[in-house]
């Protein structure tokens, strides 16, 4: 997965869903000069925030 050590995000690689692919390039946007690299779930359980929830928390806020 790619991690954010700057905001303590990370986003889970999954190169053959194109789907995954556009939720890293949205990744990748918001973070863009800060230092992402990547790191086994188990290096940034618990103590960072998973990119694809936050991403879907506010697509359902708008919808209200």
């Amino acid at each position: 997965m790619k991690a954010c050590i700057k905001c303590r995000e990370y986003a889970i690689i999954h190169a053959e869903n194109s789907k995954n692919l556009e939720i890293l390039k949205l990744f990748e946007g918001k973070h863009r000069g800060h230092t992402v690299v990547i790191l086994d779930f188990d290096e940034v359980k618990g103590s960072f925030k998973n990119f694809q929830e936050e991403k879907s928390e506010k697509t359902s806020e708008s919808a209200e």
